[in-house]
């Protein structure tokens, strides 16, 4: 079935998902696992045990040009990493907030180093949805569709792999020690004795104790938790290793034009 695409119906018989451990259902509350209690996306292996495909579901039959065109040479391969890109600035943005509001929480926000940092942060999640907007705003018609411009797609989907993965360590560096200082669970708050001491320990300049813990808990579900580290490594592995991104960068830029500029500098000069 290699070089071969179809679709099925996942009810077909012999057809298996192994799905890898749900970090939703591990979740205890969405007080301790405010993100990945709501918004887990699981992941499986499509595992195909003597499953028969009906010819009318086969799309491609063992070839593989044509495996690589309907992705390539349409606009499917665009279009999926176009949102993927969309998706990735709103997570970002998401980031950025969560950043500051550690800052703030923990009391370092007014710090100039601390800033600094914060700086950066934005400013990397500003670059994404620049490029979002710079994709989109020298797009072109294809097709009776609105396509977004490719090159400044892949060159986004190479600088992200790598940028994701600092802004997470960036933000850990900013929340030091706090984030693992915590109480174990949202049901520590039904035990008097307990809710006094945490009401003592968990203390903040922008924020009431139980604020404090609820916040903290969902910064660790962002940059921290199992959750988390599935996160990082799917925004640096989706689209496959660097070198298939840059391949693509390769692929789609304006070798061209950037050619003639050398060009127009060589054209003039003289021995």
């Amino acid at each position: 079935m290699r070089r071969t695409s179809f679709a099925i119906p996942i009810a077909t018989k012999g057809l298996k998902l192994l799905s890898r451990k749900s970090y939703e259902a591990a979740a205890t509350s969405v007080f301790d696992n405010p993100i990945s209690a709501r918004f887990d996306e699981n992941d499986a292996l499509v595992y195909f045990d003597d499953v028969k495909v009906p010819w009318e579901r086969v799309f491609v039959y063992r070839d593989t040009d044509m495996c690589r065109a309907q992705f390539h040479d349409t606009l499917g391969h665009t279009f999926q990493n176009y949102q993927a890109q969309i998706r990735l600035s709103v997570k970002l943005k998401l980031l950025a907030g969560v950043a500051r509001r550690l800052a703030e929480t923990i009391g370092t926000a007014n710090m100039p180093q601390i800033r600094e940092e914060l700086g950066w942060i934005a400013a990397q999640a500003a670059m994404v949805e620049g490029m979002v907007c710079g994709m989109e705003a020298v797009g072109h018609m294809q097709n009776g569709a609105y396509v977004p411009n490719k090159h400044l797609m892949y060159a986004a989907q190479v600088l992200t792999q790598e940028l994701y993965p600092r802004i997470v360590d960036k933000i850990r560096s900013l929340a030091g020690g706090a984030l693992i200082m915590l109480p174990s669970s949202a049901r520590d708050w039904a035990d008097p004795e307990f809710a006094a001491i945490i009401g003592k320990t968990q203390r903040s300049p922008a924020a009431t104790p139980r604020d404090r813990v609820k916040f903290l808990k969902l910064a660790w579900d962002a940059i921290g938790s199992e959750f988390n580290s599935r996160h990082t490594h799917y925004e640096m592995f989706y689209a496959g290793a660097r070198y298939v991104g840059c391949s693509h960068g390769y692929r789609t830029y304006d070798w061209d034009a950037a050619g003639a500029l050398v060009d127009s500098l060589l054209k003039d000069a003289r021995p």
